[in-house]
Order: structure tokens, then sequence, then C-alpha cells
């Protein structure tokens, strides 16, 4: 069976995300030269709404996520916060200290999290040394730029309620990859901050989705993880 045009686009973007994360930690087993950095960085745990980094703070290290997912965060003017990219395990954040600059966005754990980080000085040296292990980080950051085409297409155009089945399916997916079938469920105050809409908003379209058994609740006292029709939820997105 064919696939559809909406089919086609969330599962390149899988094979984006997993070709980032089969990058960065055969990195580290040593088959692309970045056991030197490996060896200087060091890890650290963040509970969940920790913060890991500041917007507009000078960039010192880069992090790997090893485990748990971050969120970054932009401020409007009016002080509100939107956020403009989930990232999970064995994504890089931080990326733009490689040209210098100040952290574009805060960091924050949605959920434990550890990571590695990496002093930028280490990274310079490494590029000096090594340069085409540079390739390697700058295929995430091409990762990022298709994530942010993404978030505009599907996240701010378009119905709310075929929004909402579209950031459950990209949750889903971001966890595991082209066979989805369940999601863990981030706050109703993170899915309006990522769509923009209002909170109230996203809680009545959630609990239509729970009711008709788009999502099923699993037995998980721990986190809100439902099973989903993904048949029905798909459809839902394509609207």
């Amino acid at each position: 069976m064919s696939k559809t045009k909406t089919e086609t686009k969330y599962s390149g973007s899988a094979n984006a995300d997993r070709l980032d994360t089969r990058l960065t930690v055969d990195s580290a087993r040593g088959s692309a030269g970045l056991p030197a950095v490996w060896q200087e960085g060091k890890r650290k745990r963040f509970m969940a709404q920790d913060v890991i980094y500041r917007e507009s703070d000078a960039i010192d290290s880069v992090y790997l996520v090893r485990s748990g997912m971050v969120k970054l965060l932009s401020y409007l003017p009016n002080g509100r916060a939107r956020i403009v990219r989930l990232h999970a395990k064995g994504h890089w954040i931080g990326l733009e200290g490689l040209l210098g600059q100040a952290y574009e966005h805060t960091a924050i754990a949605v959920d434990d999290v550890e990571v590695q980080y990496v002093s930028i000085h280490s990274l310079h040296r490494l590029h000096r040394d090594n340069p085409s292990v540079l390739g390697q980080l700058l295929c995430q950051w091409h990762g990022d730029l298709a994530q942010a085409d993404r978030w505009i297409a599907d996240f701010s155009t378009g119905g709310i309620k075929s929004r909402v089945a579209r950031l459950l399916e990209y949750l889903a997916e971001l966890k595991q990859g082209e066979s989805w079938d369940r999601v863990e469920l981030l706050t109703v105050n993170e899915m309006a901050e990522i769509l923009g809409v209002t909170q109230e908003s996203v809680s009545r379209i959630l609990a239509a989705f729970k009711r008709s058994d788009i999502l099923q609740k699993q037995a998980d006292p721990q986190r809100q993880t439902y099973r989903l029709d993904t048949g029905r939820l798909r459809r839902e997105a394509q609207k």
C-alpha cells in the first residue's frame, strides 16, 4: 500500500532522528573520533523542570542527551514562553556554541534527564585535529532545522484538533521511531506552549480522544502513558 503524503513526512522525520542518534552513540563507542572528547566529558542528572542552561548565557559546553527528554523554550516580548523544540536520547543541544554564539533558547528537563557535556574548547580542539568529526554535529544541526520546519507546518496550521493529533504522533515517534503505537503525554501546559493555544483547548481535545479510545490509558502510575489507535489518530492528523 502506498503511503499518504502525511505518512511519508512523518516516517522521514523519524529516520532523521534515528540517524542523529546512531551517529552520536557510535561516536561514543569510538568509531568516529569522539572518544577523546568523551573521556573529558562529564555526566550530570537533572530532575523534571530543572534548567540545564538559559537563553543568552555564554556557551561553555554542548550537551548530549543520554536519557529523558529536554524542551527548548523561547520567550516572547510579553514574557510568555513557547516550546520551540524537543530533544530525546541521542540528540545534541547547545550546538550554536560552535559558532561562538550565546545559547539561543532555555533548555529545561521534561522528566528525569541525564546529559553528557563537553566543553566548547575541547570540541574546537577536536575540530582542529580531526575536522571530519564536525560533520556528525552538522548532521544533528540539519535535523534541528528540519524539525523547526516541521513545527511550523504541523503545529501552527490547521484546526486545533488536527494539530493536537499531529503533536501526539510526533511525541510517540520521538521516543519509539517509525513503529510507534503508544505515547507518553507532556503536561497540558507544555502541549499548549508548543501549539500556541490555550490549555483548555488542549485539555478538551485530549478528553475527547480518551472518550473515543484514540488514547487508551496504560497501567503506569508514574507516567501518563497511552496506547494509541494509530489509524484513527492519523486520520485526525490529516484533517
